[in-house]
């Protein structure tokens, strides 16, 4: 297996991945109802992946737990597609976050907005396909069919908050920038 694959995260990598679902997750529980919310899961599993950098098979795990925490805070009219969209949405951030590149402006790479705008877009388009095929397919469709609206704001969201947190929680937890040379 490679590297990538099989990459062990440490003990404060863990916790860390943790404590930034279950912050998404109680922000997004008590956040109020607004046409376009954020989706504080989406954006703690970007932010979770671009400073701890998991492997593969552990940035699915990430994925898989945002889904249990998503189910729990969902109001889908059908359950459990999390279970696909989420992992998705932690598979693009995965790859999209292991090239060493910067897309910097003032000194500060936007490349954490990059990610997580493509990433939530990948998870949302996701459900949001998913969900309309399933409605549609039940005749309940057409009203469900302009949710994809809300895809977009909300990736733009999910952007702004993550780039925002990335850099200071990168400095306080003192870890390197895995895109600067050594």
């Amino acid at each position: 297996m490679s590297e990538s694959t099989t990459k062990h995260l440490t003990t404060r990598d863990i916790i860390l991945t943790g404590i930034l679902l279950a912050a998404g997750a109680v922000i997004r529980m008590f956040f109020p109802k607004l046409p376009v919310t954020p989706n504080f899961i989406i954006a703690m599993y970007c932010l979770a992946i671009l400073l701890v950098r998991p492997g593969l098979v552990q940035a699915l795990a990430i994925g898989i737990v945002a889904a249990i925490l998503s189910q729990l805070t969902s109001g889908s009219p059908v359950p459990f597609l999390n279970f696909v969209s989420e992992p998705i949405g932690c598979l693009a951030c995965y790859l999209l976050s292991r090239p060493r590149y910067r897309v910097p402006i003032a000194g500060y790479s936007l490349k954490p907005a990059l990610v997580t705008f493509l990433s939530t877009l990948a998870s949302g388009v996701t459900f949001v396909l998913i969900l309309s095929f399933i409605l549609m397919s039940q005749g309940k469709g057409a009203k469900y069919v302009m949710i994809l609206s809300v895809v977009v704001p909300t990736a733009i969201a999910n952007t702004v908050i993550t780039q925002l947190a990335y850099e200071p929680l990168r400095r306080v937890l003192r870890l390197k920038d895995p895109d600067v040379a050594s």
